[in-house]
């Protein structure tokens, strides 16, 4: 089968969504011919990946099969109007190259949150026998509209009709949060949805013994989605417990946290620059926490971010404020603690808890490591895509 993936981010950016697509390409190539449609790298900026640490994947930078489309307009710019240009010129691409060649595909998968990609792939005419797949990994434009400084009041009506059209215009949906299963279904009726979440490959499997000095982590994004705000609070929290905290972070609010740290002078709180994927497993392997935070809003605390899978799939505990699917996850498998909206104050309890009880710490990390193996390896859940979308009983 010939399938085309297209997606904004893809290697070598860092970030789950990029990486998941990474891996979906890399598994799924193992018995079909896949091409990705893309751009070249530029999150969060296009200078890091200067670097070649960053292309350490043999497989992919000898492809010819990764087609990145050259854009005019910066995605990383802080204009809002020039970063609403970048998206039009990108689904204007998308959207003339799919018209020229889906006939070339039995598959076209698409994944948001850019919704504009949707939007520029389906609607249009289709070519017989061609499935389309969209992939949500965020339910916009909810998310959009809980974003501080993004008022988009005016144009929300239109944007949810859009967007249940974007629903009823693909063949099937793939989820990587089981949350946004009901509110799919509440938008469109008899839709077959997967649910595949992020997951780690055999080969990114890899566990370490507690260390002595107790730590806690935070890898990845500190932008719009996650709670500046409670981050901060934690930082004084740890500080004020002598709790090691290191802060591994990236995107808009991140060196605005940097100069917190350190106008605040902390013994205990230290902040790090992006690193590669393999580099911050290796930090997360060497903690004995992994924190993951995002705002009070019900449309961020349902999700299942990736962070929260990287620990889970690195054996150490997570400690998060998420509700939904993901509290459930952890809860029911015992390995972390997980309250929707919970404060500052039961983060660091639930902290504290673990780091004065090993006996704890030792089984949070087992449970953990058996939850990897029953749920978050791609090797395993690849088939269960591949069975998605080629059944035999698919009918459009």
């Amino acid at each position: 089968m010939k399938i085309l993936l297209i997606t904004q981010n893809f290697y070598p950016e860092i970030g789950s969504g990029a990486n998941r697509l990474k891996n979906l390409y890399i598994q799924l190539s193992k018995k079909h011919d896949v091409e990705v449609l893309t751009t070249n790298p530029s999150y969060p900026n296009a200078k890091m990946y200067d670097e070649d640490k960053y292309w350490s994947n043999d497989q992919i930078n000898n492809s010819k099969n990764i087609l990145r489309l050259k854009m005019r307009t910066d995605k990383q710019s802080k204009s809002m109007a020039f970063r609403l240009l970048y998206y039009f010129e990108l689904a204007y691409k998308v959207r003339v190259y799919v018209k020229k060649y889906q006939h070339m595909y039995d598959a076209v998968y698409v994944t948001s949150p850019n919704i504009f990609l949707p939007w520029a792939a389906f609607f249009q005419k289709r070519k017989k026998g061609v499935q389309r797949i969209l992939e949500v990994r965020d339910l916009w434009p909810d998310s959009v509209r809980d974003v501080e400084k993004m008022n988009i009041d005016l144009f929300f009506p239109i944007l949810k009709f859009m967007e249940k059209m974007m629903y009823r215009q693909s063949d099937k949906i793939v989820i990587n949060n089981e949350g946004f299963r009901k509110y799919i279904n509440r938008m469109i009726k008899n839709k077959p949805v997967l649910f595949l979440p992020n997951a780690f490959t055999e080969k990114e499997i890899g566990f370490e013994d507690a260390p002595d000095k107790f730590q806690v982590i935070y890898t990845g994004n500190i932008g719009f989605a996650q709670s500046y705000e409670k981050l901060q609070e934690m930082a004084h929290k740890l500080e004020d417990n002598k709790i090691n905290f290191k802060i591994i972070g990236y995107g808009m609010n991140a060196h605005l946290f940097q100069s917190y740290i350190e106008y605040n002078n902390f013994e205990y709180i230290t902040f790090e620059e992006e690193k590669t994927r393999e580099e911050c497993l290796v930090e997360i392997r060497n903690s004995n926490i992994q924190l993951s935070i995002l705002k009070d809003s019900e449309v961020f605390l349902n999700v299942l971010p990736g962070k929260v899978i990287d620990g889970i799939a690195s054996g150490i505990p997570v400690v998060t404020n998420l509700g939904g699917y993901t509290s459930e996850l952890i809860n029911e498998n015992h390995v972390g603690y997980a309250k929707e909206k919970a404060t500052a104050d039961e983060l660091a309890e639930a902290i504290k808890q673990v780091k004065e009880d090993n006996q704890l710490e030792s089984a949070l990390r087992n449970n953990a490591k058996n939850l990897l193996k029953s749920h978050f390896l791609w090797e395993e859940n690849i088939e269960e895509l591949e069975h998605f979308i080629f059944e035999k009983e698919f009918k459009r």
